[in-house]
């Protein structure tokens, strides 16, 4: 078992318990098993499209407008490694100016190692497995970092990893975020960084240098994944630096932390400089593309408030779980982060359970099992209060009181009820430490881009770490006892019984992705010049109007459009505001065709110029006959119409 209970003492080297006892299962078996259970239990999580025949190439799971935007990412990825374009910038979106895609969810090494997938059985199959690959993994890698803090060399270490790893894995987070954002559920870099964190910081046991270099390469991974994981896993490792220092201070209230901290520093110190330069020799060609490259964003690109855990949200189920009454889902509609970002329900069995699991922890002396129950659930309260924003929401509705009062009355209830000198200054360390990094995501740029709600990842984490903690004590208490078979499985009954309402609704939601002949029909879309701009309509003026990125990903990236949902700058998330672009929208929207004066003629055509249009595309819509004549009066002709689309070539 790891030495991360002993966080307030000398490093200590791993104990002799956890080592393979002789006629123990080898560990590769033990992996490649849990592994294949995984990945079985993602695909019953997403049986809706691996279950029906032809389910994974026509149909994409999520809804709305995200699942089109992700499978253009893994589809431009194949397309620029196929064609020596760039990965991480493009005119295909935005022309001619282009969008710079290290300020957008491209994740380029997940489109890189599905590249083979993208271009042969196509982007929307691609998709549907990253995002199956990415519960799996998460859940994996959740599972090799929890047999760190159990004895995992049995059955029941192995059991209770299992089933802390699938909580992360397979969490309403990941429900939420598998609509559409498989970089948001491609999470295996957290857990492995926890581990190098606990051997820089805790254990340090072996060479800083080889903790440093491991640490560098999973951030240089997890920036070309997703890089506001890797900003949000800085926050963390802030936080869970402050609380090891926290618990310090109770197991030695009467000497000064400035000790604790000589006693680690030059061993973490090496570590952190080794795991700067490995970061910079991986990274740091992206980050220059991104900070100093075309089309560099500047500013917020989110409101502060928007997107944040509501108070009533870590007991209500949304309709994205199995089990939600009808008075439970309207509430959760009501809550200010959308349908993507409902990730912060928990349930009051599982925080029942995990409040039991702590006190029974801590109800002797204190234990090692003890001490990292503590460390972990006082770090994943502490993320969830960051995950709830600036300001207090309940029920969708923004109270003006910052949500650090909750953690002033923490503070406050902790000095009124504890008399021990070194729990009210932890609690203290605490507060100031809540307050600097709480005021950091408001304030500061690029750590303000961190969305708060999606900080619950981590939550998820601390509590299958929590929950694996207590079943491994539990169970191994009750052989130990002698007890029934049946008492014996008592534990796992009560987290099986607390794990049921986190269940995901089924079938899981998921959208079919009809693409006209014409986009598919290379005889067809061939007529237009190959890496010419082509406008196409629907405009993608509305996140719900992202289709037309589809249909140019599944013709193979054959033209490039001066629209599509991606960051540029302003910061905006659509295209700028043009003559065109305008009365595309207001055809789609409300089917109004604008009157075509002469100033308007002038006006289109000169967007159409800068825009170096060649081609017009009306696919399927809402509106389509509208925008078909719009598009007519404009151009004096009609339409050619085929392959389920009207085109004006040779503009």
């Amino acid at each position: 078992m790891s030495t991360l209970g002993h966080a307030v003492a000398e490093p200590v080297r791993e104990p002799d318990a956890n080592r393979r006892r002789p006629g123990a299962i080898p560990g590769w078996i033990v992996f490649a098993g849990v592994g294949l259970l995984y990945l079985a239990m993602a695909m019953g999580f997403f049986a809706t499209i691996w279950f029906t025949p032809g389910g994974p190439f026509s149909t994409a799971l999520g809804v709305g407008g995200d699942p089109q935007l992700a499978i253009w990412f893994l589809r431009w990825q194949g397309f620029a490694l196929a064609h020596g374009h760039n990965l991480l910038f493009t005119t295909y979106l935005d022309a001619p100016q282009g969008v710079n895609l290290m300020w957008n969810t491209t994740a380029p090494l997940l489109g890189v190692a599905l590249a083979p997938l993208t271009l042969t059985l196509g982007g929307v199959f691609a998709y549907n497995v990253a995002e199956t690959l990415g519960l799996a993994s998460s859940a994996m890698a959740a599972f090799v970092m929890i047999r760190r803090y159990v004895r995992a060399t049995d059955t029941i270490g192995t059991l209770a990893a299992l089933v802390g790893g699938a909580l992360y894995g397979f969490s309403p987070y990941m429900a939420a975020h598998a609509l559409g954002h498989p970089p948001a559920v491609t999470l295996f870099t957290a857990p492995l960084m926890l581990l190098v964190f606990d051997d820089l910081f805790v254990r340090q046991v072996g060479r800083a240098t080889r903790a440093g270099v491991a640490l560098g390469v999973l951030a240089a991974l997890q920036l070309l994944l997703w890089e506001e994981l890797l900003l949000a896993e800085a926050l963390v490792g802030a936080v869970g630096i402050v609380v090891l220092l926290a618990f310090s201070a109770v197991a030695r209230p009467g000497e000064p932390l400035s000790t604790v901290v000589r006693q680690r520093w030059r061993h973490a110190a090496r570590g952190l400089a080794a795991a700067f330069i490995t970061f910079l020799v991986l990274a740091g060609g992206p980050l220059a593309i991104q900070f100093f490259g075309a089309q560099t964003v500047h500013g917020a690109v989110w409101a502060p408030n928007q997107f944040v855990t509501d108070l009533l949200a870590f007991v209500t189920p949304t309709p994205l779980q199995g089990v939600a009454p009808t008075f439970a889902a309207r509430l959760s509609e009501h809550f200010s982060a959308t349908i993507y970002e409902w990730s912060g329900y928990l349930g009051i069995p599982l925080l029942a359970l995990l409040g039991y699991a702590i006190a029974s922890l801590w109800s002797r002396a204190m234990s090692q099992a003890a001490a990292l129950a503590g460390i972990f659930a006082v770090t994943g309260v502490f993320v969830a209060l960051l995950s709830m924003g600036p300001l207090i929401n309940v029920a969708g509705h923004t109270l003006p009181l910052p949500v650090a009062l909750i953690a002033l009355a923490i503070v406050f209830w902790v000095r009124w009820r504890v008399a021990d000198r070194g729990v009210r200054r932890a609690a203290r360390i605490m507060l100031w430490t809540f307050l600097a990094i709480w005021g950091a995501t408001i304030f500061v740029p690029i750590v303000s881009d961190v969305i708060p709600a999606r900080l619950m990842l981590f939550v998820f984490l601390f509590a299958g770490l929590v929950l694996a903690i207590w079943l491994d004590h539990a169970l191994r208490k009750a052989r130990a006892a002698g007890r029934s078979l049946t008492v014996r499985a008592l534990p796992l009954a009560l987290a099986g019984l607390a794990l049921v309402p986190l269940f995901p609704r089924q079938p899981f939601p998921t959208m079919p992705l009809a693409v006209p002949s014409f986009f598919t029909t290379p005889a067809l879309v061939n007529e237009v010049p190959a890496g010419s701009v082509a406008l196409v309509a629907p405009f993608a003026y509305d996140w719900r109007l992202a289709v037309p990125m589809l249909w140019q990903s599944e013709a193979g990236m054959r033209f490039r459009m001066p629209e599509g949902f991606a960051w540029i700058p302003g910061p905006s998330y659509v295209p700028h505001r043009s003559a065109l672009g305008d009365a595309m929208a207001g055809i789609a929207k409300s089917g109004s065709e604008p009157v075509m004066t002469s100033e308007a003629q002038l006006a289109y055509a000169r967007d159409l110029r800068a825009w170096q249009v060649q081609t017009v595309i009306v696919g399927p819509m809402g509106n389509q006959d509208q925008m078909v004549r719009f598009f007519s009066d404009l151009f004096g002709r009609a339409p050619s119409q085929e392959g389920g689309v009207y085109v004006w070539f040779g503009l």
